[in-house]
């Protein structure tokens, strides 16, 4: 399947964000289900746009939108590390679209902000699909959080960190995390 990727211009696609969003189950995120209430509360408290954030959609070939990301913490890209949140529409998981997409914005990333040193995202424990897409396009397991996830049925899982810093990405090889330094 032939995808890109279009900026998101809020409030242009305020519409469109809040379908997109509240028509789906989101299985592996905090809010199972966004109402579009609570997506224009989010709207409202800026959590789409400004300068720590950028939004993109995903698109099938016939533009019609199979996904959503937004990276945050983009204030951070000087001195620390910027996050993104990555969602596809049910039909489309299990496409490899995941994996086109971390490696799009791995690159679009670090290719835009030269001083960015690592990029870095978390997903739930039992979320096998993204944490494989992660390690598929080079990201490492950088942390383990032990019940630090809570689910909107009170469910409480693991959080798992990863990371890729821009030496792994530009070479190729994977500079592994010394889980062994406490002597």
């Amino acid at each position: 399947m032939k995808i890109s990727y279009e900026s998101m211009s809020l409030p242009n696609d305020r519409d469109r964000l809040v379908n997109f969003l509240a028509s789906e189950d989101w299985p592996f995120h905090v809010n199972l289900r966004l109402s579009k209430d609570k997506v224009l509360k989010m709207i409202d408290e800026k959590t789409f746009d400004g300068s720590n954030h950028e939004c993109f959609w995903i698109l099938n070939e016939d533009n019609t939108e199979i996904g959503f990301i937004r990276l945050f913490d983009l204030d951070d890209v000087d001195d620390g590390y910027p996050l993104f949140d990555l969602r596809i529409r049910a039909a489309n998981r299990g496409q490899g679209i995941g994996k086109s997409t971390v490696q799009w914005l791995t690159k679009y990333l670090f290719e835009k902000h030269p001083k960015l040193e690592k990029i870095a995202g978390t997903t739930r424990s039992d979320n096998i699909a993204m944490r494989k897409t992660f390690l598929a396009c080079g990201f490492v397991k950088e942390g383990h959080y032990r019940k630090d996830w809570s689910s909107s049925n009170g469910e409480c899982f693991d959080t798992v960190k990863y990371a890729i810093l821009r030496e792994d990405w530009e070479t190729g090889v994977t500079t592994p995390v010394n889980w062994n330094d406490e002597g």
